[in-house]
């Protein structure tokens, strides 16, 4: 879809000048960017290295011909300025210049007939690429003609971001003209990908214009369909002047958080619905009551802005029964690696649960129900250091995979069995226990416990070595109590041994799920 953005030509200034060309200073191209690249408030040691990249080169300093003013282009501060005009110039029609005896003006009116028009046109291109997602391509012109000789003008174009957080950076630098009795033109195009990039939704094309010429400027009048942000020189020789198109919408829709969400099955939804990927992955057992669909509508704070986003919905990669070999290597139910989810260039939000299949907890708690379980622990020292070194590397390597101003939020598992002797659990005696009141000793629920208490540990310590601010950790170790397994039924939210779906025993329901959500909500500040 095309959009319209500016097409205006107007008026700008007026001024006696000896009437001889003089031959075009031409301006060295420097390497530019060729994306919209707002620079001087971000930080760029938080910007991302290997993609989009909102960085770029300002034009170098150089010194006017003739006075040796030297200038440093789209440096000046930049704000609205209403026209202005020396005493005297206000019957101009466009820039009036008072000359002595009357060269130069209609003799008849009074009218200076010498003015300078500068022009700025633009078009806006909205689409969608399969590469870079959303984007906003706006290719625009701005120039200066006079209908008389400078000694020299200078001129350049530029965008400027007016989008939220990033109000009034420069943008993408257009092509410098310089040029002696004649008119010059500065071309540019940028690419905003709105995917990959905040800023873009709101941006101004300006114009920055040097005019030298052989008489004092009067005035710089009225422009239909531009804005005055700079107007200084009036009386000298050179006019230093800034015009703007306004901000104009690029058509992007506003960014959003892109969010993968992986790990097992207290990720991918046991315990709940299977309806995400059904036909193509259904042994995953994803569902869309799991916590991370939960999110949706959250908007999640950074801190590079300070600005928060929503939460898109995620892309749900978590699936039953995954181990920490399954975030770099194929796992037979899903058939793709889990890391192969997550973008250097997009993801911008990831949450996992794992760690707990590679401990074997589930065989181990299956002991418990086959024989006698506790006259040990279920896990041990050399147990949990291993899956603590493991895990640590592991969320590294998803940081390292991700864009930099990522967050990796880290959940433990919830406790679904009673913690024996807590009077805010239901216990196995409350008539509410089915099996687990049959197989399962206090005894052996206080190993089951102090096991969930130590894998909650080890994730915890290894999000710790990792150093790393923006590996979050979200305990949920005691989020059910009160709706473990033994609870009522309207209560509960867990899954009790369940048949023929066993792999949904002690696995969050959908109740269950919405707790951890509101977990993550509220231990890491998601709105």
């Amino acid at each position: 879809m095309a959009l319209s953005v500016v097409s205006v030509a107007a008026v700008l200034c007026g001024s006696v000048v000896s009437a001889h060309p003089v031959q075009a200073d031409p301006v060295a191209p420097e390497e530019r960017s060729s994306r919209i690249a707002p620079a001087g408030k971000a930080d760029p040691t938080k910007r991302p290295e290997d993609v989009f990249d909102p960085a770029t080169k300002l034009p170098q300093s150089r010194v006017l011909p003739g006075n040796g003013t030297k200038i440093a282009p789209l440096t000046s501060e930049l704000k609205p300025t209403k026209p202005k005009a020396l005493p005297g110039a206000g019957k101009a029609s466009g820039v009036g210049l008072a000359f002595p005896g009357g060269s130069g003006t209609d003799s008849t009116s009074g009218v200076n007939d010498y003015t300078c028009t500068p022009s700025i046109y633009g078009n806006t291109y909205v689409g969608e690429d399969g590469t870079i997602g959303p984007y906003s391509d706006t290719i625009y012109t701005a120039d200066v003609q006079c209908n008389f000789f400078l000694e020299y003008m200078y001129g350049i174009s530029a965008a400027v971001d007016w989008s939220p957080y990033y109000e009034g950076e420069i943008g993408y630098v257009g092509t410098e003209f310089a040029v002696s009795g004649s008119y010059g033109a500065s071309y540019g195009a940028f690419e905003v990908q709105g995917d990959l990039y905040d800023g873009g939704r709101q941006v101004e094309v300006i114009l920055e214009l040097y005019l030298m010429a052989s008489a004092p400027w009067a005035a710089c009048n009225p422009i239909p369909g531009l804005r005055y942000l700079l107007c200084e020189g009036l009386g000298s020789l050179t006019l230093h002047v800034v015009l703007g198109t306004g901000a104009f919408n690029t058509g992007l829709a506003p960014p959003v958080i892109r969010f993968t969400a992986l790990g097992d099955s207290y990720s991918s939804g046991n315990g709940a619905p299977t309806n995400v990927d059904p036909i193509s992955a259904p042994d995953c057992r994803r569902s869309t009551e799991t916590y991370s669909w939960q999110l949706i509508a959250g908007r999640l704070p950074l801190g590079d802005r300070g600005q928060s986003l929503p939460i898109d919905r995620p892309n749900l990669r978590a699936c039953s029964g995954a181990r920490l070999e399954h975030l770099l290597n194929p796992q037979p139910e899903a058939g793709t690696p889990q890391l192969q989810w997550v973008s250097p260039y997009r993801t911008r939000l990831a949450t996992i649960t794992i760690g707990g299949n590679d401990l074997g907890f589930t065989d181990r708690l299956s002991g418990c129900f086959s024989g006698y379980c506790a006259d040990a622990p279920l896990l041990t020292p050399a147990d949990l250091s291993a899956i603590q070194a493991r895990l640590s590397n592991a969320y590294a390597l998803i940081m390292g995979s991700m864009r930099p101003d990522g967050r990796l939020i880290v959940l433990g598992y919830p406790a679904v069995l009673p913690n024996p002797g807590d009077p805010q659990d239901f216990q196995r005696d409350s008539g509410n226990c089915g099996i687990v009141n049959t197989f399962l000793s206090d005894a052996e629920l206080r190993r089951v416990y102090e096991a969930a208490t130590q894998i909650n540990t080890a994730i915890a310590t290894a999000v710790f070595l990792t150093g790393d601010s923006r590996v979050r950790y979200v305990n949920t170790l005691d989020a059910f109590r009160g709706h473990r397994v033994c609870s009522p039924d309207h209560l509960r939210w867990a899954a009790d041994i369940s048949f023929p779906t066993t792999s949904d025993t002690f696995h969050p329901n959908g109740a269950g799920y919405a707790e951890m959500a509101r977990q993550i909500r509220s231990q890491v500040g998601i709105g």
